[in-house]
């Protein structure tokens, strides 16, 4: 059997596999079980995202950190703190500016379990079928693991433009209001991971012991709020960033499930080069195709079940130079009596949820939610001329 045929017949079972998941409504992983939550049957919640706007919105995370002139804060791979900058035009002169770095919200990522729903869209069934049902089930062979299958859905937010607050020509990525940009019901890849690993080889890479090491790394960096820039094939403490399908197998809870779906499917949405990369001296005057995440690039906030906002009583999160190790693991354990210092509400992605989560209730409701919806910060570099 020549190579050709053997991956002509490879793609062939992926393909009935496939089908047959679908036709199944999900899939299962065959392990005895107690308590499912989260299939919730027809039922599509509404996540208030614009009536609620003021108080679901983490706007420290933007004021807390804005780098003008080149003083201020920054995160790992950003631009040089130079006081001037400049961009060729349109014509290839040098035009001189002023060097900007800042965050803003620019995606929400919506991961349910009932296929086609949108709680971002008000709670509505984009179509009525519940091909692709999701699942989230806790593990008891596995001490507590949960292992589960989401489908996600990503929106445009650029809410500093959409508001008018922050209308920088130079320092826009293109779009200006909410749209839907992408939905994976309609990716043949993200319910069969088979498929996913015959179409994107480069999974093996990532699933090899050294790369478990460097992810560990990873996962312990997030957690202390050093997210680093070339730690793009992780997720952190969430689980592994491949397969980039919907399932999840294990997950140390229902909520780092779901955020590490938001996070294969903003990996998926780099790989095709819908989503760029505006960190760093060469994204400063045109955003640049990154097929990998830049990891230090982004932060998240949860917005629905349960919103990290400015006035909740949220952890915040110093850098670890900060801390003392005996303060950390306080924290960690949610023990810290002073509340004030801790006053930021996005998080680096992967961040373990024992730090952001935990001390507050989990962030869920058990057996009600089957639905998380994320608000996706960026770092944007740029020279405004």
């Amino acid at each position: 059997m020549t190579k050709v045929t053997k991956l002509v017949f490879l793609l062939a079972f992926a393909l009935l596999t496939s089908t047959a998941f679908a036709e199944e409504g999900g899939g299962s992983t065959g392990a005895e079980s107690e308590g499912t939550s989260g299939i919730g049957v027809g039922a599509c919640p509404n996540a208030n995202i614009f009536t609620n706007i003021f108080d679901q919105v983490c706007w420290s995370c933007f004021l807390n950190d804005l780098n003008m002139f080149g003083v201020g804060r920054k995160p790992d791979g950003a631009a040089d703190s130079a006081p001037m900058c400049s961009c060729p035009d349109d014509l290839g002169v040098p035009e001189v500016g002023w060097p900007l770095g800042f965050w803003s919200p620019t995606r929400v990522y919506e991961q349910v379990t009932t296929p086609w729903c949108s709680p971002g869209l008000g709670g509505i069934r984009l179509q009525n079928t519940y091909t692709g049902l999701g699942y989230v089930t806790k593990q008891k062979e596995t001490s507590g693991q949960t292992t589960a299958f989401f489908q996600s859905h990503s929106y445009s937010f650029p809410l500093m433009q959409m508001m008018e607050m922050m209308v920088l020509p130079s320092c826009t990525t293109g779009y200006y209001d909410f749209d839907l940009l992408g939905i994976t019901e309609i990716n043949p890849m993200w319910n069969n991971d088979l498929l996913a690993l015959i179409l994107s080889p480069s999974a093996i890479l990532f699933s090899s012991p050294l790369a478990k090491i460097w992810c560990a790394e990873d996962c312990v960096s997030s957690t202390l709020n050093d997210q680093k820039e070339t730690s793009y094939g992780c997720a952190g403490c969430d689980g592994h960033l491949f397969p980039l399908t919907g399932n999840v197998n294990p997950a140390p809870d229902q909520v780092a499930a779901s955020s590490l779906i938001m996070q294969r499917n903003l990996a998926t949405s780099h790989r095709a080069g819908t989503e760029v990369k505006t960190i760093g001296d060469e994204a400063r005057c045109e955003p640049e195709y990154a097929p990998f995440i830049p990891r230090s690039q982004y932060k998240m906030s949860m917005m629905y079940p349960v919103p990290q906002a400015s006035e909740t009583d949220v952890l915040g999160f110093e850098s670890a130079s900060d801390m003392d190790s005996g303060s950390f693991q306080d924290v960690l354990a949610g023990k810290s009596g002073d509340m004030d210092r801790f006053n930021e509400c996005c998080q680096p992605m992967g961040m373990s949820t024992s730090r952001w989560c935990t001390p507050v209730g989990g962030r869920t409701r058990p057996g009600k939610d089957s639905a998380y919806l994320y608000l996706l910060w960026q770092y944007r570099d740029c020279c405004v001329r």
